[in-house]
């Protein structure tokens, strides 16, 4: 069964913690924030209410984005679900590919979109986060072909200085 691309958006993941050795490097902007933390927080949270998904969240972390062209330092959440999501569960996810959440606008300039998966980046007065979603999305010549259900989702959120 292939999830359609709005529940897909909508996944995310949790875990671990960086320790105190973990440092940004040279130019990374902005330290985490606790706005772009209760995001991350409230991600973490629809993925393990489903009860299928392996979910880890990093706290504070640096990573390259494609909104910006310095490295970011925020938290990260990291989903996957090896064996799909029941759909009826899905639907509470905090993305959602048709829309973006109330208060919050798609960066459509940095958006892609795929087959097999899609990255979005969305903020709000503060706060920015890019969504990267993976999934099986088939073959179009094979109709044989039975796409895995697995999907896997990153959220990183990062301070943006505005709000």
């Amino acid at each position: 069964m292939r999830l359609p691309i709005s529940l897909v958006i909508t996944l995310v993941a949790v875990g671990c913690r960086a320790g105190p050795a973990a440092r940004p490097p040279a130019g990374a902007a902005h330290v985490p924030s606790a706005a772009a933390a209760s995001v991350c927080d409230t991600v973490a949270l629809g993925w393990r209410a489903t009860g299928r998904a392996e979910v880890r969240q990093t706290a504070d972390t640096t990573t390259d984005v494609m909104s910006d062209s310095a490295a970011q330092r925020g938290c990260a959440v990291y989903a996957s679900a090896p064996l799909g999501l029941d759909t009826t569960k899905a639907t509470a996810f905090f993305w959602n590919s048709e829309a973006a959440p109330a208060g919050w606008t798609d960066l459509t300039r940095v958006d892609a979109d795929g087959p097999d998966g899609f990255s979005r980046t969305y903020e709000r007065p503060g706060v920015r986060c890019q969504i990267d979603y993976s999934q099986d999305g088939g073959d179009d010549s094979d109709s044989t072909y039975v796409p895995s259900p697995a999907i896997s989702e990153a959220t990183f959120c990062w301070a943006t200085g505005a709000g």
